[in-house]
């Protein structure tokens, strides 16, 4: 008998039926970027020991091939030529990665084609992301990601830029974003897959580091497995006092380094003169000698402050 509840069950059984751990047997454009090389070996190493995603996470999968065929029907709407792959996925060497780009789109101007990556993103997290560095900058592991795999295109084609497609996924809008190679950045992703690499083709070499930051680790599908101590210090939440102490903090930094430089001024305009008069003030200079000492052993608390 047809009936809400038959309809929701048949959905969920056929989401459900497409959830499957696949074999990694190497390092991936999707997840070279990934903050914990730890991950990274033991994805490979034991892949087959992963938690399976759930059934939501297979939706937004789901969701996000459909968001990618109307993304590219928007672009080509638009007077662009756009390729899609046909080839499975190709490879870059030394490390190797293995990738393939969702689209590559023709210059009108010379017919050259750019590596092109599409994401659909809430709207929340579209109008956060700008420029490249908002994507390095944001608070999810996965977003700092993204970069990464549009930077493995660029070196695979040897181009010196590329584009993401944000897709608004309440609107429906399109924001392109044009993203240069970064050679620094690619040095230090080549790195990090050889170092990864190292370990898995070195029994006794030490397992990567695994990732300082304990919120990567809770959604871990890996994380039963991982010998790193998951009982590290959870942040707690801010009732808001010490966000406006920093932020006030921030606000005064500019005056502080004026401060300084023209403390050093000063210094330098006053020279070896002992005492000086100007219009308003009384200018003196007192040489102190300042003796040498060992300092008490003690425990200190140093505050590092990071812009999330």
């Amino acid at each position: 008998m047809l009936s809400a509840q038959a309809i929701q069950t048949a959905i969920r059984n056929e989401v459900e039926s497409r959830i499957k751990v696949y074999p990694c047997n190497n390092l991936r454009a999707s997840n070279i970027g990934h903050p914990c090389e730890r991950y990274l070996y033991l994805l490979i190493k034991h892949w087959d020991e992963q938690e399976p995603h759930d059934y939501g996470l297979q939706n937004i999968f789901d969701l996000g091939n459909s968001i990618e065929e109307y993304t590219i029907n928007k672009l080509k709407a638009s007077g662009y030529e756009v390729i899609t792959p046909t080839q499975r996925s190709w490879k870059v060497e030394n490390p190797l990665i293995t990738g393939r780009e969702d689209i590559r789109i023709k210059d009108p101007d010379n017919g050259e084609l750019y590596p092109a990556e599409i994401k659909g993103l809430s709207p929340f997290e579209w109008v956060k992301l700008n420029t490249v560095e908002d994507f390095c900058a944001s608070k999810k592991h996965y977003v700092r990601a993204y970069p990464s795999q549009l930077l493995v295109y660029m070196w695979k084609f040897e181009k010196e830029k590329g584009f993401f497609i944000l897709t608004n996924k309440l609107t429906g809008e399109l924001k392109v974003i044009e993203v240069p190679f970064d050679w620094d950045k690619a040095d230090a992703m080549l790195k990090k897959g050889e170092r990864v690499y190292h370990a898995l083709n070195n029994p006794d070499a030490p397992l990567p580091a695994a990732c300082e930051d304990i919120a990567v680790c809770e959604d871990c599908p890996l994380r039963h497995i991982c010998p790193a101590d998951h009982s590290r210090i959870e942040a707690e939440i801010d009732d808001g006092e010490l966000e406006d102490l920093i932020n006030q903090k921030e606000a005064l930094a500019p005056q502080y380094k004026a401060y300084n430089e023209l403390s050093d001024q000063i210094k330098a305009c006053v020279g070896e003169r002992e005492k000086i008069i100007t219009d308003t003030h009384l200018v003196q200079v007192k040489t102190i000698e300042k003796k040498s000492y060992t300092v008490a052993a003690r425990t200190e608390r140093r505050i590092n402050i990071s812009r999330l």
